[in-house]
């Protein structure tokens, strides 16, 4: 029969395990990776939106230029108008000059104007490529937000776990010797969190192995509340 020490003990390990289990489950949550996922689509879109923005702004920008040229070439027209009705130039061949000008100008300014129609054209395309990929950012941040609500909840649940655990292993732990505990510690940082283990027959039900003939005799011999560990893991046992 196991000393009631030794039975807190594996109390405490249950505790320990449980907070192993919640604190992994807290920094791996499967909707922390749904919300990876979906910053991978993100992503994604993203980079598609900013190629489409970029051509966008290009276009824009020669919109502009042109829109700026055609006006100072407008400008222009309105200065040679003015001066060809206005009766300020007089001979022959300046007027003719200036008519040759404007002519220029003229073709000038619908070419210019027949690019700029084009570039509108192009906008138009470019509008109509981004606006599905902006509506499916939409959507994702839509959803991702949603899932963050849904993390943010199921991760107070966990810690709320956390804490009464923690509360628990304190009380749990506080009747045991402070060097059998400290031991109990060490081990557990060796073991993968499971340093005790009750002895099953001449088995350790840590690693199930079997003690050897000399361990489990000499294990028999000594008070029940002897500290024991298995010959073959280290565990500590308990009978």
């Amino acid at each position: 029969m196991a000393s009631p020490v030794y039975e807190q003990l594996l109390t405490v390990q249950d505790l320990d395990l449980a907070l192993l289990q919640y604190r992994h489950r807290h920094a791996n949550h499967p909707i922390q990776q749904q919300i990876t996922e979906l910053d991978d689509e993100l992503a994604t879109y993203q980079t598609t939106a900013d190629e489409i923005s970029g051509r966008q702004s290009e276009l824009s920008a020669k919109e502009a230029e042109l829109a700026s040229e055609v006006a100072v070439i407008e400008a222009k027209r309105a200065e040679i108008d003015a001066k060809l009705y206005d009766g300020s130039v007089t001979g022959t061949k300046d007027l003719l000059a200036l008519q040759d000008e404007a002519e220029m100008l003229v073709s000038r300014q619908s070419d210019l104007e027949d690019v700029e129609l084009e570039i509108m054209e192009q906008v138009e395309q470019v509008d109509a490529e981004l606006a599905p990929v902006t509506t499916q950012i939409l959507g994702l941040l839509a959803r991702r937000a949603e899932e963050e609500g849904l993390l943010a909840a199921a991760l107070a649940e966990i810690e709320q776990e956390i804490s009464t655990s923690e509360t628990l292993r304190v009380e749990a732990a506080s009747p045991i010797p402070a060097d059998l505990l400290s031991h109990y510690e060490s081990l557990r940082d060796d073991l993968g969190g499971v340093a005790v283990a009750r002895l099953v027959g001449s088995t350790c039900d840590g690693c199930h192995m079997a003690l050897s003939a000399v361990s489990f005799d000499q294990i028999k011999r000594q008070g029940d509340d002897a500290l024991v560990n298995c010959d073959q893991c280290g565990r500590i046992l308990i009978r």
